[in-house]
This record gives C-alpha cells, structure tokens and sequence, in this order.
C-alpha cells in the first residue's frame, strides 16, 4: 500500500493510499488519461499527480472521474488543474453540503485513527480544503474519448450512495465500481445509502462483465467478478433481511437486536442499514421509492458508521468511506 501505480490491466492503473485505506485509477490512452478518484484533500490529490509523474513524466491527466461524492474519493480534485472533472449528476446536487458534513465531523473529532490510516494531520488538511464540484455531469452514461479507446462511465441505480457509477475500459475488461464494491472491510452502509436497491444496482454493472474482468473497488485489492457477485448476493440478503423484518411488522429496535444467521455481516455493523432500509420501505409502501433520483434525499445525513476498516468492533471517530 502507498507503493505508487501498478498495472492491473492494459494501460490501466491502480494506486492504494493508506489514508482511509483508498483506491485511484489511472487509464491511459493515446490522448491523455484518467484520473478515477482523488484522495481525501488538495494535498493528497498532489500526491497523486506526483506518483502519477514518477509513472511517466509524459502522461498528461485530461479527466477525472469520481465514482461517489464521499471526500475520500473526491477532495483531491482541485489539484488536476487541467483536468475536467465528471462525476454523476446526483454527486454536483450533494457534493458541497456532504463536504460541509464531514468537515464538520471531523472539527469534533480531530485525533489521528490508525485503524482507518489517517492522523489529525490529514484530518487538518481535509478541513482546509476547498471542493472542487464536478465539470460535466450526467444522468444514466457518458463517454470519454482518449482516442484509441473509451472510457464508459455509467450510473445503474443507488446503492452506496445515490450517485455511485461504474468505469469501464471494455478493451482491457476491466472496470472501477468505487465503493459499491469493497474488499478490504464489508460493504459500508451509511447515512446516504440505498441497501434496498444496492444489490440490483451493482447486478446492473455484472452485466457488463465477463469471467476474465478486472475489477478494482474503492477500498482494497482488485478483485474479479465471482467476488463482486458475491457481494451483491451479500447485499442482496441484507435488503431482504431488512424487508421481511419491515413488513412482518417488527419495530426498528427489535430488528436490530434479533440476530439473524442469514446475515453476513454482524449486526452491531448493520445499524445504518436497517434504518435507512426502514425509511426506504416506508416510502415504497406510499407514493414509491423515497427520494427519487435527482430529488433531494429525505433522510437526514450523518456519520457513517462503517467504512474501510478491519474486521471486529468498530473504533470510535468518523469513519466514512
């Protein structure tokens, strides 16, 4: 970790920071490159674009991608100067006021986290960074041209967030899922997420895939398809875990203290899950789906409770992912 670029396909690259133990991709071509996600602040961001100079000192960064809005994947985008920056619509509705969230969460708990790989250091320059929002949006999918291949960024449907998307260069079989995918911890269900629709969600992006893909998540190593099937098989049991509970008439309280040997992942770690899930399947059941793409999210946003970190009791302090 924290070693530079490493090549995990054909022309495509992949970086793992310590600092909340984060993914960057990079995909070349023969008209500049792509910067998949950007670290968690201006200086990080930086730090890319230096290991990304030690890879060649020729590659000239055109594009940045961000997967999500969360700042770990986004903070280090006002250091590609030069770069436009895409990212899905919804990330440009909520990038400023999920920004204004994590800072303020950090200014109350500023000490450093080694079980998440930060320092209060990093956590001064998240704090002091100034967002860079998006350039170029889209709803469903775009295109960017690097002149002898594509790079296809598309958005499937909410899950980790409500603007998660995938990167795919097709002619390398390999693809970017940020962090609708995660292989270093279980998946983060947090205060903006979707666990109901999660899992039909990444099912969308599988389609795009083959048994030979690469696909590279926001937090870990690079896995291949068979684990990103299994996790949405994992996610899927979380939703229907959560959905039965609902309309059997439990009350959130008990849903959350009955474990259930279905679950794959500990309960004590599914408490954002359930009462997002709770919500969603209070809007299903009225006038549909709560929050609608492209319509403010109901619910209100806070900490997120889990994030890319170990196995076993969850530390104290903002976790995001």
């Amino acid at each position: 970790m924290g070693s530079g670029f490493r090549e995990v396909a054909d022309r495509v690259f992949v970086a793992r920071y310590p600092q909340w133990d984060v993914n960057v991709g990079l995909i070349l071509g023969r008209d500049g490159a792509v910067v998949v996600d950007t670290r968690a602040s201006l200086l990080q961001g930086f730090g890319v674009l230096d290991d990304i100079r030690r890879l060649g000192s020729d590659i000239e960064v055109r594009h940045v991608v961000n997967t999500h809005v969360h700042f770990d994947h986004t903070f280090g985008n006002g250091a590609f100067t030069a770069a436009t920056v895409h990212a899905h619509a919804n990330v440009a509705r909520s990038v400023e006021g999920d920004a204004a969230r994590i800072k303020n969460l950090f200014r109350a708990d500023p000490g450093d986290h080694p079980q998440a790989g930060y320092t209060s250091r990093d956590v001064v320059e998240v704090c002091a960074t100034a967002v860079r929002p998006p350039d170029r949006t889209f709803e469903h999918s775009a295109t960017i041209d690097l002149g002898d291949r594509a790079v296809t960024m598309s958005w499937a449907g909410r899950g980790h967030t409500d603007g998660d998307i995938s990167v795919h260069v097709a002619d390398a079989g390999a693809m970017f899922l940020g962090d609708l995918v995660e292989e270093s911890a279980p998946p983060a269900f947090g205060a903006d997420s979707w666990p109901l629709e999660w899992a039909d969600t990444l099912g969308e992006h599988l389609g795009w895939l083959d048994l030979s893909s690469v696909v590279v998540p926001g937090h870990g190593t690079p896995v291949d398809t068979e684990f990103v099937r299994r996790q949405r098989d994992d996610v899927a049991m979380v939703g229907r875990v959560i959905r039965e509970r609902h309309d059997e008439g439990w009350s959130l309280d008990a849903a959350l203290a009955e474990p259930d040997p279905r679950l794959p992942y500990a309960l004590d770690r599914l408490e954002a899950a359930f009462s997002r899930g709770w919500e969603q399947a209070v809007g299903d059941g009225a006038d549909g789906p709560a929050g609608a793409a492209g319509a403010p999210n109901p619910l209100p946003t806070g900490p997120l409770p889990t994030g890319p970190l170990p196995t076993g009791p969850t530390p104290t302090g903002p976790m995001p992912a």
